[in-house]
């Protein structure tokens, strides 16, 4: 009777009690990839990244090496990559991305794990024992009377936590906080990435357009020098004169192999924001000057960031995931109902037959005391809660004071670049007429010079101010949260 009654318990109530936590386990792992609509943006090039749509092999690597990466990469010799296509290679290829990605993954991890408090425990053993008896003295007064028992018996244990006071309901809402927290930080590790990029593209581009400026300069001092040789040639005018325009032109030079050498570290340092070993393949499209969108609305930049900006979203969800640890820990403190299942098959092999042991169980556990582990545990919470609301709080005023820094810059720029535009029209111009009354003796070498070195001055900070328009275009778009939209 008593085996059939726990064979009834099985087939009616076990069921009933696995399957709903079945389907609610597969439920919860769906429920972990989709992600509230507010958890930061999709970024359709890193679709596009992990899809793959042709295979290539880099730059220094062999062709058994493959990798499948986005279109966007292709052979360095093919053609020069515009700042869409690095950014999609770095996207690829930078280890920064695979590693926050794989962070994400541990916080899932830790999800998951959080979320064993709601499933039973099931433990399956095998024991084996052996018991031996002496009993009193034969009928001789010297042989005693024993009896052995062998017993090899497997037994199951299932034990269910049916109720903490929320504990694991708060330890599993911080765990799905900190998971949207790496999910908003991945989102912020690629714009991290997207903006290191752009930084060096751009100071790549700015070193190359130093070196198409310094070409310039080498060949204004050439023509001055070879105005200088004639004239000296013919006697009108004194070696001091020749000297001055053999050292413009040394000095010329020194800048131009400087500024060549400049181009190359600012190679390897594009190199290494995509992920890729350093080649002299690697080469870019020179930047264009594009008008740049009004932005006159300080406060409505400043809103927009503290909206959009990743990790200011990373930092909100932490101080929400240490506010419901801190709860889990004091709700820790009280009592938990506990249910339980045994089950046993017993062999003893002097006894023919089975023995079926059978029980189920609930029992009340409360630490009374524990040396103030729980206590202490509670406060650190705590105070990691206080951490993380002033850290967050700290963010949050350097987003702000980092709009208002960029935004500024940036108008600089737009009115910096007006005047190197302006000041290298007018120096050119300068030169062009001090070259032609140098020619008909009506200047002086030294006006010559002058004008040659005032030329070389105003290419190089048009040079500058065009580099400062496209990063502090990209230092503002970065610390509003939409560098990967612009």
């Amino acid at each position: 009777m008593e085996f059939v009654y726990i064979r009834t318990f099985f087939r009616n109530y076990i069921p009933s009690l696995i399957f709903p936590g079945l389907l609610f386990c597969v439920g919860g792992c769906k429920n972990l990839q989709m992600f509230p609509p507010d958890c930061g943006q999709r970024i359709s090039k890193i679709e596009k990244c992990r899809k793959g749509e042709k295979r290539v092999t880099l730059p220094n690597e062999t062709s058994a090496n493959e990798t499948t990466v986005s279109g966007g990469e292709k052979f360095f010799s093919d053609h020069a990559l515009d700042l869409y296509e690095v950014i999609d290679i770095a996207f690829a290829r930078n280890p920064v991305t695979k590693i926050a990605w794989h962070q994400k993954q541990i916080a899932v991890a830790q999800k998951l794990k959080s979320e064993s408090t709601f499933y039973p425990r099931v433990s399956v053993s095998l024991n084996g024992a052996r018991a031996e008896q002496m009993g009193a003295p034969g009928a001789d007064g010297r042989h005693l009377t024993s009896s052995c028992k062998n017993t090899i018996f497997p037994q199951i244990d299932i034990t269910y936590s049916l109720f903490k006071f929320g504990a694991h309901r708060e330890a599993s809402l911080a765990a799905l906080s900190a998971l949207r927290a790496a999910d908003f930080q991945f989102n912020q590790t690629l714009q991290d990435v997207a903006y290191g990029v752009a930084m060096a593209y751009f100071f790549l581009d700015s070193a190359m357009a130093t070196v198409e400026a310094n070409g310039r300069n080498l060949e204004d001092t050439r023509v001055a020098l070879d105005a200088a040789n004639n004239r000296y040639r013919s006697g009108l005018t004194n070696k001091q004169d020749l000297l001055k325009a053999q050292a413009a032109h040394s000095a010329a030079i020194f800048n131009l192999e400087h500024s060549r050498s400049a181009v190359e570290a600012a190679r390897a340092q594009l190199a290494n924001a995509m992920g890729i070993r350093i080649t002299d393949q690697l080469c870019i499209v020179g930047s264009r000057e594009e008008a740049i969108p009004d932005m006159d609305n300080m406060e409505q930049l400043i809103g927009e960031a503290l909206a959009r900006r990743q990790d200011l979203q990373s930092q909100r969800e932490i101080l929400r995931s240490t506010e419901h640890a801190w709860k889990s820990k004091g709700y820790d403190r009280y009592p938990e109902v506990l249910v339980g299942l045994s089950a046993s098959r017993r062999k003893v092999e002097e006894i023919p037959g089975m023995y079926n042991h059978f029980e189920l169980y609930a029992a009340l556990k409360w630490d009374l005391f524990d040396g103030f582990l729980k206590k202490s545990e509670q406060l650190m919470a705590h105070e990691e809660m206080k951490i993380a609301h002033q850290r967050l709080r700290t963010k949050a005023l350097d987003i702000g004071s980092q709009v208002w820094e960029y935004f500024y810059a940036l108008k600089s720029a737009i009115r910096k670049l007006d005047a190197a535009k302006e000041a290298e029209n007018c120096a050119r111009e300068a030169f062009s007429c001090t070259q032609e009354a140098y020619g008909n003796g009506l200047s002086s070498f030294t006006d010559l010079l002058m004008a040659q070195n005032e030329l070389s001055t105003a290419r190089n900070k048009l040079v500058c101010a065009r580099n400062d328009l496209a990063v502090g275009w990209v230092h503002l778009v970065y610390s509003t949260g939409k560098i990967l939209e612009q």
